[in-house]
This record gives structure tokens, sequence and C-alpha cells, in this order.
């Protein structure tokens, strides 16, 4: 198996199962507050601010500053400026284009993670692994059922935020010897922070009392769905758990119908057991792999 010792596959899949929850629902939250006219700035400092909030409000009283404390600081600030980015064209993109066609265009992460895996981390890639991302890939067409017309300008938004997300998933990977998880869960709070703290002054519009409550939850869905991919990446290799992130369309689908009232067809159903079908092939052959 290509796992290092310590890892725990199961439960590294079922957390970025979870995690892609926390994630989808901090995006249903995005668009609906775009909809209503908040400036991008404002609802990228929301996700961050409350984020880094929660993060101090339970890391503080117990370890003081020492919680900054990285033996690796610069990599961490990279690995959160990777994140920051990502969310920066991703949140634009949902501006610009449906729900529907920024989850197909996004899902292009999984298939970077599990080939730049080998490269960048040196994991062994094998059938099952590819198998379970190409079938991920492929349940995602079938949910969208792409156009031919090639990408528009907003569609590469989505490109630059996919590649963002597969090379940020890999540093937490590569994170995962070298501080704990609290400390990572920070740094990504904080640099996010600081830098749309930054931005958000000279766009900022005065919300209403629903809308800051949303800019709440946003940014705790988000620190909370994070928080959790970067203990999958610390329990399972990226190339083991990143299939399970094509998952989140299984949620997306759910929050669809809640917040915005649309219910899938019956091609986006199948292309959701297509998604499901690889990541249960692939949990279920590495569980058989003899160790190594």
């Amino acid at each position: 198996m290509t796992a290092a010792p310590g890892d725990n596959l199961g439960r590294g899949i079922l957390v970025m199962t979870v995690a892609v929850l926390f994630i989808a629902g901090q995006e249903a939250i995005a668009k609906f507050l775009s909809q209503q006219g908040m400036p991008l700035s404002q609802v990228i400092w929301a996700r961050y601010a409350a984020h880094m909030a929660v993060m101090l409000a339970i890391m503080l009283p117990r370890h003081g500053l020492s919680c900054f404390r990285s033996n690796r600081p610069g990599a961490q600030i990279g690995r959160s400026m990777l994140l920051l980015a990502d969310t920066v064209l991703y949140f634009w993109g949902l501006t610009l284009l449906s729900l529907v066609e920024v989850t197909a265009i996004v899902f292009i992460a999984p298939i970077l993670v599990v080939v730049l895996s080998w490269p960048l981390l040196g994991e062994k890639l094998n059938r099952p692994k590819l198998f379970a991302a190409a079938a991920g890939f492929v349940g995602v067409l079938i949910v969208v059922r792409p156009g031919l017309d090639g990408l528009s300008w907003p569609a590469l938004l989505i490109v630059g935020a996919a590649v963002c997300i597969a090379l940020f998933n890999i540093a937490t990977r590569r994170m995962k010897d070298t501080d704990p998880a609290s400390v990572t869960m920070l740094y990504t709070a904080a640099v996010g922070t600081v830098a749309a703290s930054l931005w958000v002054p000279f766009d900022w519009a005065p919300p209403t009392g629903g809308q800051w409550m949303l800019m709440g939850l946003i940014g705790i869905c988000g620190g909370i769905g994070h928080g959790l991919l970067v203990v999958a990446h610390q329990d399972a290799p990226a190339s083991t758990v990143a299939p399970f992130m094509y998952v989140q369309i299984l949620w997306a689908i759910g929050l669809g119908w809640l917040v915005f009232g649309s219910w899938p067809d019956f091609p986006t159903l199948i292309g959701a057991a297509v998604i499901v079908a690889g990541g249960i092939y692939l949990l279920s052959r590495e569980r058989r792999r003899p160790p190594r």
C-alpha cells in the first residue's frame, strides 16, 4: 500500500467526504450573498475573518501566542496563499457562471492531485486510483453535459482555481509531519484574513442583519471544511483521498434543491452514481492491497 506508517485510509476518506459537505455549504452561501449584491471582497473577507475568530477563540486560551509557532512558517504562508488564490478565483467565477458550471470545471482538481502526487509527493500511482479519478471526472461530465464552445474567460478563472486547490492539497499533505493540524489550520485562516482585510475597506457595503449571520456562517463552514481537509490529508495519501472530493457534487445537488429550489434530472443522478461508484471501488481495492 502507498500509505505511510500511521495512515488511516478509512478515516481519511470519511473526513474528506464530510469536509466537502462544509465546502459545498460555503460555496452555496457565497453564491447567495453574491446574488444579493454583496461585493466579492466582502464575501471573501467574511469567509476568512469568521474562520479566524473561531480559531482564535479555541486556541488562544489553550496555547496563547505559541499557537502561531511553526517549524516552517514560510511553507505555511505559501500554502495558505494558494488557498486564498483559489478562493478569489472561485468566488469571482461564481459571480459570472452558474453553480453547476463552476462545480464541473473545478473538479479538474482531483485529477491534478492524483497525477501530481507522483512527481511532487513520490506517491505511487496505481490503476484503482487512476480509475477512481477518471470515473469521478466522467461522472461530473454526465452531470453537467458541457457543450463544445470551449472555455470562456470566466471558465478559465475556475480552471485557475482548480490548479490552486490541487497544489494546496498536495502542500497540505507535505506539511503532515511539519506542524500539528491546528497550527496548519490557524495559518490558513490568518493569512487569508490579513490579505482580505487589506482589500475589503475599499469595497464595503453595509450588510443587513441576515447578511451578517450568513457572513459568519460562510467562515464557519469554510473553516471546518478546510480544517477537516487538513486532517484527511494527514490520515491518508493525497492520491487516495482526492477522488472523494467528487462527493461534493452530491452535496451540491442537495444544497441546490434546499437553497435555490433546483432538483437534478435523471442524467445528473446517473453521473452522481458513477462518482460514488468510483470512490467505493478505490476504497475496496486499497483496503485489500497488502502492506509493503
